[in-house]
């Protein structure tokens, strides 16, 4: 008797990711202009203030690199921070990768003007131009260097390094740079192919039963790696049977190395899904 095995691997499936990447912020500090992974325009009392209608007199558009239908630009001045424009990301324009692309049918007296005007939106905190502020209590973080893993998801891409500034009242009372360098990327998890390939040759067909005609799929979760990339710690979240799910957990924990990842200077252990498929079918 004669057992064939055919094993499918759907996508992986993290169990972090929900939306899509986001045109960042942008703060100067000491001359330089850099991105940044935080909207302090959330935090501000009024939120009333903060949508198109109020920003630029617009109905807003439909954007998915930038939700919030702006791009702000801050300045940290003497340790404090100020708000030096509100740019109207549904407004046309020839620069690439920072507005909506419009095509020529498209009511463009209906986008609104280009700029918010501050002195009208925050009259009480306007002077000089720019706007005190005073509300941000966060830790502002931008990041460095070259991209070392890509995040379909907000501002959850990581950086070989991060400039993290903490503000109390608008007030910066804390500036560290935060390591993210040995952030890598396995190679089975970026190559389902090769991820099928080791699954199948590591299978231990003597731990399944040989009678078994019935089509079987055990759901791993991946729940950690230790800092070599060695996983460390699996759940299965969908079972079959004690001699499947261990076979399977068995052979996940054996994959040679899996993602290791830091964010803000620190371990981060994504949650991946992993559905693996015993396709068994009997014959002489």
């Amino acid at each position: 008797m004669k057992i064939t095995f055919t094993i499918l691997l759907f996508s992986l499936i993290s169990m972090n990711l929900f939306g899509t990447a986001q045109i960042p912020d942008l703060i100067i500090y000491k001359g330089d202009t850099l991105s940044l992974y935080n909207c302090p325009l959330n935090s501000f009392p009024n939120q009333d203030l903060i949508t198109p209608k109020e920003l630029f007199g617009s109905r807003g558009c439909f954007f998915t690199s930038c939700w919030r239908n702006y791009v702000a630009t801050w300045e940290i001045i003497d340790n404090e921070l100020y708000l030096c424009e509100i740019r109207n990301a549904c407004y046309p324009t020839s620069m690439r990768g920072v507005s909506v692309s419009f095509k020529s049918e498209v009511d463009k007296d209906s986008i609104g003007s280009e700029y918010a005007d501050l002195k009208v939106l925050f009259p009480q905190r306007f002077k000089n131009g720019k706007v005190k502020a005073d509300w941000v209590n966060e830790k502002l973080i931008s990041p460095q260097g070259n991209l070392l893993y890509y995040f379909h998801d907000a501002f959850e891409s990581i950086y070989e390094t991060e400039i993290e500034f903490t503000l109390e009242k608008g007030t910066l009372s804390e500036i560290k740079t935060l390591d993210n360098s040995k952030t890598k990327k396995s190679k089975y998890k970026d190559d389902p192919k090769l991820l099928k390939e080791f699954i199948y040759k590591s299978i231990k067909r003597e731990n399944l039963p040989g009678s078994d005609t019935i089509k079987r799929c055990v759901y791993v979760q991946i729940v950690s790696s230790d800092e070599n990339g060695k996983i460390d710690r699996v759940k299965v979240v969908r079972g079959v049977n004690e001699l499947y799910d261990n076979e399977a957990i068995r052979v996940v924990k054996s994959i040679p190395e899996w993602d290791v990842i830091y964010r803000h200077g620190m371990r981060y252990n994504p949650v991946w899904t992993l559905p693996i498929r015993f396709d068994l079918t009997e014959s002489k």
